[in-house]
């Protein structure tokens, strides 16, 4: 397993390829967790992502990337900003940040400032981000406000 600095700066690099002048965002790492539940199983869908941001900005760029044999592959990247930014809201029943665009994709993640291995285990990748994690509760609140 990477250590914490290896994987942010994995997180960095992915982001920064597919990103356009994607160095000058602040990157924090976010997963949606979702939970079916039927009368003989339960699943379980973890989606990671690199969230991009520039303090004192409404404007967010998301990433999903996946995890594979220890390689970061990186999806497409959506621009979320004033034009196609059609709700945003701070906490779900989940507590999760949940914010929905124009044309119809809605992402529901969770941001938190460290991830222990411990649940990195079950669905996340562990990394430590407690400053990245204050900047996003400031650019979360501006959009929530907004």
């Amino acid at each position: 397993m990477p250590s914490n600095d290896e994987l942010k700066a994995g997180l960095r690099a992915v982001f920064d390829s597919v990103v356009e002048d994607g160095p000058s965002y602040t990157k924090v790492y976010a997963a949606e967790i979702r939970q079916k539940n039927f009368i003989v199983y339960r699943t379980t869908t973890v989606s990671n992502f690199v969230v991009g941001f520039r303090p004192g900005r409404t404007d967010l760029v998301v990433l999903p990337v996946d995890e594979r044999d220890g390689s970061l592959i990186p999806g497409t990247p959506l621009a979320i900003t004033d034009a196609n930014r059609a709700s945003v809201k701070k906490r779900d029943l989940q507590g999760r940040f949940v914010i929905k665009t124009t044309d119809g994709r809605t992402f529901r993640f969770t941001v938190i400032p460290s991830v222990p291995e411990l649940l990195s285990i079950a669905y996340r990748l562990p990394v430590d981000q407690r400053e990245e994690y204050e900047a996003f509760l400031a650019v979360r609140d501006a959009l929530v406000e907004a």
